[in-house]
């Protein structure tokens, strides 16, 4: 999953990742347009759906942050905090 996620970020901003723990939001790769493509991707591609308390910076500030709260949302059903 989380090379699915960091190829469809790379893609979609033009900025290459190169570690899973990077801070993509620090770092100035994942920006809120980016992050609502983002979102959408992962509920297309994974099926998650996004409540808003997934919404949070800590759940998008890397590759593994992203990756983990899809998989909870995809095996416990919107419970990821």
């Amino acid at each position: 999953m989380n090379e699915i996620i960091k190829n469809f970020l790379e893609k979609e901003t033009g900025h290459r990742i190169e570690k899973d723990d990077v801070n993509v939001i620090a770092a100035g790769i994942l920006d809120s347009f980016s992050m609502m493509r983002l979102i959408s991707f992962c509920e297309k591609e994974f099926g998650a759906q996004f409540d808003m308390e997934e919404l949070s910076p800590d759940n998008f500030n890397s590759i593994a942050s992203i990756s983990s709260t899809v998989k909870k949302l995809k095996n416990n059903g919107n419970t990821a905090h």
